[in-house]
């Protein structure tokens, strides 16, 4: 439980909290109660927000009024859990975890501190002085930077760029809350698949319909370019050889090779298994990963190829003659399985 004082409006903009939580029991509403023409407010601003999800990716921070706002939090999570989808699941906990985060951004800092000790367990701190000419709000460990910095291929999150002393990384509030959105996003997730819908209200039933009918599917991997191993770039080649050994794959050498592989046409199984080779293997932050990549969690976009300069900037190109002068790692494998089936032929 946090240790600060909170308001109906700090329980209304995160309302995942244990006190939204037992703000809502202590009202005793019941959802026969919610269905009555009293809370007609309530249900909109729920199915909004599930709308909001679907066609927009964020839903909206704008308040009607905070107690609206708590309640419409539970009864969106009922609407969304009961269209029994997937992909609707990933995307509305997407959506609020934005919401969440915009907040944030704007938060006094006592709160963000207690959010993050007690909610997502990670241990941050306050300081005051500056470093490196340049003024943070925030230190964490080492150890609980590396786990979450490693989702992000640009170069500012790499360690060797970033201000660390004494076993602690410092960050920015907004570097800070951009690191931890997937732990809230996980959060609202984690909350949706364990809860068990209970009897539902008649006037709940069309609405759940409606959602399920206005919500996307994901995105399919198709168009399988059927390219053999052997005709993988050099590059790839040499990803997958540090997998075989069974050694850790530097970061972007994983970036490189799961982008690749998702835009040949290979399954999310038939990647996480190469990935299960690896001494640090996590089965669920590696799925989370590859889903992301191939736009099937998050943002739903699908990430491209890494360009060979940008593999040369990082550090993991392996050039031969045989890439000639192509400029992407997909265009070997296109030109090389183009060739081969011309001698075929």
């Amino acid at each position: 439980m946090i240790s600060i004082d909170l308001g109906q409006e700090d329980l209304a903009k995160y309302p995942f909290l244990d006190e939204a939580g037992d703000y809502i029991k202590a009202r005793d509403l019941s959802l026969v109660d919610i269905s009555q023409p009293d809370f007609n407010r309530v249900i909109r601003r729920a199915r909004q927000r599930v709308l909001q999800a679907i066609r927009s990716r964020e839903v909206s921070g704008e308040m009607d009024t905070p107690e609206i706002e708590i309640l419409s939090f539970p009864i969106a999570l009922i609407l969304v859990k009961a269209a029994n989808l997937d992909h609707l699941i990933s995307r509305y906990s997407h959506a609020e975890a934005i919401r969440v985060e915009k907040f944030l951004e704007d938060e006094r800092e006592d709160l963000i501190v207690e959010i993050f000790r007690n909610i997502l367990k990670i241990n941050v701190i306050l300081v005051t002085s500056k470093i490196s000419f340049s003024k943070h709000n925030y230190k964490i460990s080492i150890i609980d930077y590396l786990r979450r910095a490693t989702r992000f291929h640009e170069l500012q999150w790499k360690l060797i760029n970033r201000t660390v002393d004494d076993g602690n990384v410092y960050l920015k509030s907004n570097e800070l809350i951009r690191l931890i959105r997937q732990e809230i996003e996980s959060k609202i997730q984690d909350k949706l698949k364990e809860m068990v819908v209970p009897q539902l209200p008649q006037s709940f039933i069309k609405t759940i319909q409606e959602l399920s009918i206005l919500s996307p599917p994901p995105p399919k991997l198709t168009g399988k370019v059927n390219i053999s191993p052997d005709k993988y770039p050099p590059c790839v080649k040499a990803a997958l050889d540090l997998l075989k050994k069974g050694e850790n794959l530097p970061h972007y050498g994983r970036f490189l090779l799961t982008t690749y592989l998702v835009n040949i046409g290979e399954s999310v199984d038939e990647i996480m298994s190469l990935y299960s080779r690896s001494p640090d293997f996590n089965e669920r932050i590696t799925k989370y990963q590859v889903e992301h990549i191939a736009g099937l969690k998050g943002g739903r976009v699908k990430y491209t190829c890494p360009s060979c300069r940008t593999l040369i900037t990082h550090g993991f190109c392996f050039k031969t003659k045989e890439c000639n002068k192509i400029r992407n790692p997909l265009q070997f494998g296109v030109k090389t399985n183009l060739k081969s089936n011309k001698k075929r032929k």
